[in-house]
């Protein structure tokens, strides 16, 4: 669950400590939809996303759950009798209640594009060089080193980011890029090791890599996310055969968790995005006794291609490396003008979008709990909109997040 600290919870941690929650601020217009004179217009709408003390926090006990993934990469597990808000798909698209075992592919569930609640934890420089450390770092010798491009904005900003902190910086050239370490005086801490330290990332290796559980600021997210896509990110343009320009933003990684986590950070700022998993076998990584070994470990890339989400992303990122910040601006230029999918929304408020669900499968039984909140009865899990329709189903709104998805 999204709480206002700027931290996802498990939900039994949420029950257990009487946590707040971030849940909407008026009753959402479910009604039966109904044709004919005399009807009256629709609320169309959702109201803010605000923090909120719940009404109740349960523990509902064992119950059978199914496993539903959507289109965006996200999953959720949830009792088969919990309740969903969900979007009619013909006629008059209102919102309307749905149980999770009466959930089909296609059906379309709200998303936030307003949980813009973060910590004070960080500055922007300090996100934008854990950021960096965590694409092209490295972080289990010593001494801190990174690699790049040794007339890119990346590592320029490494040089002066040691140099404010004391460090020196050592320049071994390798090829096309450049390594750098930072090494301190014999005998006294280094200061750039102490900073990936109190950031909890130092020792981690590539599949391990995740920020840490501690409440952010906004700022240190935007620096964070521009290290990021500076380094293990990308840019891309294309025109389709009518001349119309499209790109996407995307970063890779092998870690599913920090996929997981960038993608929160991104919808955070109101940024959609999706998930996907790239399970190709890649170039060999090492080799052991003359014999090459390919890595298999799968990509997760986090992609941001919709017109909308790039012009609002243009407006966070302050990328350093040239020619990903220019293609950037282009992309922005020439998508900014493009009004949001309205064809999708149909009049509703934009402070929400929506995901489709792509499968619903059976899960192990598993302990479920549940929160109330109200007026809406809606709450933010896994950055999916969730929540019971409170009047028609006074149970407990039944909800458990994948481990790894939200964590």
């Amino acid at each position: 669950m999204w709480l206002p600290d700027g931290l996802p919870r498990p939900i039994e941690e949420v029950v257990a400590r009487r946590l707040s929650v971030l849940s909407f601020s008026k009753e959402w217009d479910t009604r039966p939809v109904r044709y004919g004179a005399n009807q009256g217009p629709r609320d169309h709408s959702v109201g803010e996303l605000v923090p909120v003390a719940p009404g109740g926090w349960f523990d509902g006990g064992m119950r059978e759950v199914c496993r539903i993934a959507f289109v965006s990469g996200r999953v959720i597990e949830a009792a088969i009798d919990h309740r969903w808000v969900t979007q009619r798909r013909t006629g008059r698209q209102a919102w309307e209640w749905k149980r999770s075992d009466a959930l089909v592919p296609g059906d379309r569930v709200p998303f936030s594009l307003a949980a813009g609640y973060f910590g004070a934890g960080g500055q922007e420089r300090e996100g934008y060089f854990v950021g960096a450390m965590l694409g092209d770092g490295g972080m289990t010798s010593c001494t801190p080193e990174f690699h790049g491009d040794p007339f890119g904005g990346a590592v320029q900003f490494m040089r002066e980011f040691a140099v404010e902190h004391g460090c020196g910086v050592r320049e071994i050239p390798q090829g096309s890029i450049v390594r750098l370490r930072f090494p301190f005086r014999a005998g006294h801490r280094n200061p750039l090791t102490d900073c990936l330290r109190r950031f909890k990332v130092w020792g981690q290796r590539c599949d391990e890599k995740r920020l840490p559980d501690v409440p952010l600021s906004r700022d240190f997210w935007a620096g964070c996310l521009s290290g990021l896509i500076d380094t293990d990110g990308c840019v891309r343009q294309r025109v389709n055969p009518r001349g119309t320009l499209h790109g996407s933003v995307e970063f890779a990684t092998v870690s599913p968790v920090l996929a997981m986590q960038v993608s929160d950070g991104l919808l955070r700022f109101g940024v959609g995005n999706r998930v996907r998993v790239d399970q190709r076998t890649h170039k060999p990584s090492h080799s052991i006794n003359g014999h090459a070994v390919v890595s298999r470990r799968p990509i997760h890339i986090v992609e941001v291609s919709r017109a909308t989400a790039l012009a609002r992303l243009g407006g966070i990122l302050d990328l350093r490396i040239g020619y990903k910040a220019s293609r950037l601006k282009q992309l922005v230029t020439a998508v900014g003008h493009v009004p949001p999918a309205r064809s999708e929304m149909h009049g509703y408020d934009q402070s929400v979008a929506l995901d489709r669900v792509k499968s619903i499968s059976p899960a192990e039984p598993q302990r479920v709990y549940g929160v109330m909140t109200s007026p809406s009865g809606l709450f933010v899990v896994n950055g999916l909109v969730v929540g019971a329709d409170l009047l028609s189903f006074p149970a407990v709104p039944l909800e458990r997040t994948v481990s790894g998805t939200s964590q």
